[in-house]
C-alpha cells in the first residue's frame, strides 16, 4: 500500500520513536546475554519497517502504543539513560565551557587577524546579514546533477531509516568513526577504552576485522590514509600510532609529551600527517621516520582540539578549546606552517569538530567551514579570499559538554541544496539544509540511548554510520 509522502514521514516518526525508547532502556534486558540487545533492536526495526509499509499502520494506534509503552518502560526501570549526562568528555578539554551571553543581536562581519581578535565579549559572535544572492540559483546544470543523483528532492534522499547494523563491542564512548575513502563497507571507529575496531559491513553479518590495541588511554581522533592501507591515531596518553590495516598492527609509536586531541594525513603527501596536543601546538611530521619536521607546525591559544586541511592540502583549520578557529598556510615542500588568520567564535567555548569544504554544490561554489561549538551549535562559515570568516548559517543542536562532530554530506554537490549532518547531546542525528532558510531540517534519526558524538557517511551514501557516549554505533540504511 502506497502513502503520501506527508504520511510516510509521519509513520516513520513513530516508529523511530518507538524504537528510541526501546534503545533508551536496552541496556537493562537480558544483563547476562548482552548480545541479545542488538539482535532485539535490529528485529524490532525491521518489523515496524515491515509494518510501516502496510494498510494496517494506523497513526493514531501507534501513538497510542508509543505513550503507553514508554509509560511501562518507566514504570519498570526508573527514569531512562537520558536523564543522566554522560561525563566521558576528554577531562583536560573540559573547563573552557560559559553559556553564551545571547544568541541575537546586529550582524557583523567576523574578521580574523594573526594578532587580534575580532571581538572581546563573552558571548558568540551573531550571524551577520549578508546582501545580495549568495545562496543557490537554480540553473541547467542543477538540473541535470539533479539527474544524476536520482532526479530526487533532498529530503527524500536522506531517508536513512533502516538500521543496518549495531555495533555495541566498544566499552567507552565513541570519539570518531570514519567510512573508508572510496569503500562502501570499511568502518574504522576510536573510544575512549583505548582502542580503535577496523569494521567489515559486508559480507552479513557484519563483523569486527580488527582491534588495533595499544594506547594506554582514551583514543582521542583518528585518520584513513587515501591508499586505506594505513591509520593514524591520536590519544590522551601523549602518543601518536601509525597502523596497518591489513595486519591490524601497530607500525610506529611516537610520543609528544602532552595529551594529542587530533591528527590528520596531509592529502597531498600521505608521507606527513598534522597533529594538536594539549599545550596548544601543531606538530607536523614525516610518518616514515617518525621524526618533526624543522620549523613545521603552529601555536594556538589553547589546546588544540581539532583540524582539517582544505581539499589540496594548502590550507589547516584549526579550533582550540577557547573557541578560537585559526588559518595556516602550508608548504608542502617543507613541511612548514604559517598562520594567517585568527577567529574568534564564541569565547571560551571549545571547538569540538572543524571541516572544510572547497564548494558546497555546483551553484554555490564559496568555499565553506563547517564549525561544532560548545554552546554555540553547528555553524556554517563562508571563507573569504583572505581567509577571512563570514558565518552564514547557525542550527541550533544540544551541545554543552561533549566532543559533538558533524559532516558535510559527499554528494552534496550533485543536488539542487546542501547538507550537513551533526550528533547531538539529546540522542538524535540532525541533517540541515544549508540553504532553507524557514525549515532547514530535513531529517532527524532517533535511536541512540545517550548523546551521540560522531557521524560518517560512506563515499556513495547508501550507509550513514553514527556512534554515541555509551559505546554505541549504528549502521543507517538509506530507503530505497
Amino acid at each position: 500500500m502506497s502513502h503520501s509522502p506527508a504520511t510516510a514521514n509521519r509513520q516513520s516518526s513513530i516508529s523511530q520513536q518507538i524504537v528510541a525508547v526501546d534503545a533508551r532502556y536496552n541496556a537493562y534486558r537480558v544483563t547476562k546475554n548482552p548480545q541479545h540487545r542488538t539482535l532485539y533492536l535490529r528485529r524490532r526495526t525491521q518489523l515496524l519497517r515491515d509494518l510501516q509499509h502496510s494498510d494496517k499502520f494506523d497513526l493514531t494506534t501507534r501513538r497510542d502504543y508509543l505513550k503507553t509503552r514508554s509509560t511501562i518502560l518507566h514504570k519498570r526501570f526508573g527514569l531512562d539513560r537520558s536523564h543522566s549526562p554522560s561525563s566521558r568528555n576528554l577531562s583536560s578539554l573540559s573547563s573552557c565551557r560559559h553559556s553564551m551571553d545571547s544568541l541575537t543581536g546586529s550582524g557583523t562581519h567576523i574578521k580574523g587577524h594573526h594578532r587580534t581578535t575580532s571581538s572581546t565579549s563573552g558571548g558568540f559572535l551573531a550571524p551577520p546579514v549578508e546582501t545580495g544572492h549568495e545562496g543557490l540559483v537554480p540553473t541547467a546544470d542543477a538540473r541535470a546533477s539533479r539527474k544524476m543523483a536520482g532526479d530526487t528532492s533532498l529530503i527524500e534522499n536522506y531517508e536513512f531509516q533502516g538500521m543496518y547494523h549495531i555495533f555495541d563491542h566498544h566499552k567507552g564512548a565513541v570519539t570518531a568513526l570514519k567510512f573508508a575513502y572510496d569503500d562502501r563497507t570499511r568502518l574504522a571507529i576510536s573510544s575512549t577504552d583505548g582502542t580503535l575496531t577496523v569494521c567489515c559491513l559486508e559480507p552479513l553479518p557484519a563483523s569486527v576485522q580488527h582491534t588495533l590495541s595499544g594506547h594506554t588511554k582514551a583514543v582521542t581522533d583518528f585518520d584513513w590514509s587515501q591508499s586505506n592501507d594505513f591509520i593514524i591515531s591520536s590519544s590522551s596518553d601523549g602518543t601518536v600510532r601509525l597502523w596497518s590495516t591489513e595486519k591490524g598492527t601497530c607500525l610506529r609509536s611516537i610520543s609528544l609529551g602532552a595529551e594529542v586531541y587530533c591528527c590528520r594525513f596531509q592529502p597531498s603527501n600521505n608521507n606527513m600527517f598534522v597533529c594538536g596536543t594539549a599545550k596548544c601546538q601543531l606538530h607536523v611530521f614525516n610518518v616514515s621516520t617518525g621524526k618533526s619536521y624543522k620549523g613545521g607546525g603552529g601555536k594556538t591559544n589553547g589546546p588544540v582540539s581539532c583540524i582539517s586541511f582544505d581539499r589540496n592540502g594548502e590550507v589547516v583549520w584549526a579550533g582550540d578549546a577557547k573557541g578560537f578557529v585559526y588559518c595556516f598556510c602550508f608548504h608542502i615542500a617543507s613541511g612548514r606552517m604559517q598562520r594567517t588568520k585568527r577567529t574568534l567564535v564564541s569565547l571560551s567555548n571549545q571547538i569540538t569538530s572543524i571541516s572544510s569544504r572547497s564548494w558546497m554544490s555546483r551553484e554555490a561554489r564559496d568555499p565553506s567551514l563547517l564549525v561544532n561549538c560548545m554552546q554555540g551549535g553547528l555553524l556554517l562559515f563562508r571563507i573569504n579570499p583572505d581567509d577571512s570568516l563570514v558565518l552564514k548559517r547557525q542550527f541550533s543542536i544540544m551541545h554543552t559538554r561533549e566532543t559533538i562532530r558533524s559532516i558535510f554530506c559527499p554528494l552534496m554537490s550533485f543536488r539542487q541544496g546542501a547538507c550537513v549532518v551533526s550528533g547531538s547531546e539529546d540522542m538524535c542525528v540532525y541533517f540541515y539544509n544549508v540553504d532553507e532558510v524557514q525549515k532547514p531540517m530535513v531529517n532527524k534519526l532517533q535511536g541512540h540511548s545517550s548523546p551521540v558524538i560522531a557521524v560518517s557517511f560512506n563515499y556513495n551514501e547508501s550507509l550513514l554510520a553514527s556512534g554515541d557516549s555509551s559505546g554505541t554505533v549504528i549502521v543507517w540504511n538509506r530507503q530505497e
